[in-house]
């Protein structure tokens, strides 16, 4: 029998693929022009990239114990407590767009100028498409800032065997940059994302 992959079933860093949404308020100043470079423009493409890391939280549905007749019996709790936050390592391009785009999402929820929500008002702007509509501030903030995640596992041929879905995602931080011009490589960084559930399928 012949075997595709190593006996030991081991992957190479390079075998997850991370595709990131963006909330409707940084749709409107997404460009598809890769050679922008401005403050006030964001690059939804940069955000297809390797990660490493832990990319993939425990899933858990915890027992709970229950008495009786003097003896303790383990049942289900039939419930997941909520998912611990998923930091991911990536490398910084060399335009910074995909660095960029994580720093704007952060700068929506809390501006670097004014700390408040959304202070360039980019949710007042109109976006193409009925999922934008009745979108405002005092409606229902979450759907202002949320945008799903989706993590792609590859076999050995580069294809897409699994796919893992993180709903209601937000970044809750963007990790420093160490830079060294005395040591070779890229420049890498990390940031961490909040969610609210995980959906896995076999593709």
């Amino acid at each position: 029998m012949s075997l595709n992959q190593s006996q030991l079933n081991k992957s190479r860093l390079d075998k997850f693929l991370m595709v990131i949404n963006l909330p409707e308020p940084l749709k409107n100043i997404n460009t598809t022009d890769l050679t922008a470079h401005t403050d006030n423009k964001v690059n939804e493409n940069s955000l297809q990239f390797s990660v490493y890391g832990a990319v993939i939280p425990s899933v858990q549905v915890p027992a709970i114990t229950q008495q009786y007749a003097g003896q303790s019996y383990k049942l289900s709790s039939n419930s997941r407590p909520p998912y611990e936050n998923v930091s991911v390592n990536f490398t910084i391009d060399s335009r910074f767009n995909n660095y960029w785009v994580l720093y704007k999402w952060l700068d929506l929820l809390n501006n670097d100028k004014t700390s408040t929500f959304d202070a360039d008002d980019l949710s007042k702007t109109p976006v193409l498409g009925p999922a934008s509509r009745n979108l405002n501030k005092s409606s229902n903030p979450p759907l202002l800032y949320q945008a799903d995640i989706t993590l792609y596992a590859k076999d050995e041929f580069n294809k897409n065997v699994a796919k893992f879905l993180y709903t209601k995602a937000f970044p809750v931080s963007l990790g420093s940059i160490d830079y060294n011009y005395r040591t070779e490589g890229e420049i890498e960084t990390t940031f961490e994302f909040a969610f609210s559930q995980l959906i896995v399928d076999l593709l």
